[in-house]
């Protein structure tokens, strides 16, 4: 295993944070579908009252999903320091990231609502995912990282 500093700053967001975002979102998916899609779907565009109960399910695996990111951040990223694993973590993150702001933009598509329609509501469920999304980038770009001291090999080389 290959020992790196990460930098406190995405140690902590990554071991902190993010999983207490992804465990909240994880449990409203279980606990509250109905909010879930108000984030995106104001209850004027929709004509029914709550979620069909038979379409839980849809909600129940998107939390899984969760729990199961929020768990990688807490237990696996503490585990170790190797970089490489901290990446791979991060980019199947990335990837649930991506599908998320792929599924907001489209639904807001569909609603004739981007941007200049937005909500409160709307502008908080895309904003933290944006905002964790670009923060991950910036984390596997190795952004605010130390600059690698050269290798023993390179240091030869030069003289």
């Amino acid at each position: 295993m290959t020992a790196h500093v990460i930098p406190r700053f995405y140690r902590f967001f990554f071991t902190w944070l993010d999983p207490m975002i992804a465990f909240s979102g994880g449990l409203t998916d279980f606990v509250s579908p109905d909010f879930i899609v108000n984030s995106l779907v104001s209850k004027e565009l929709r004509p029914e009252l709550a979620v069909n109960p038979t379409y839980k399910f849809i909600f129940q695996q998107a939390g899984g999903a969760m729990f199961a990111a929020g768990f990688l951040s807490v237990a696996l990223l503490r585990a170790t320091n190797d970089l490489k694993i901290w990446k791979h973590v991060q980019a199947a993150i990335l990837i649930m990231d991506f599908a998320t702001l792929y599924s907001a933009w489209d639904t807001l598509r569909l609603q004739g609502r981007l941007m200049a329609g937005w909500r409160g509501e709307d502008w908080g469920t895309v904003g933290v995912t944006a905002f964790v999304t670009l923060l991950r980038i910036a984390f596997l770009a190795e952004v605010g990282f130390r600059p690698k001291p050269a290798s023993r090999v390179n240091q030869r080389t030069m003289l």
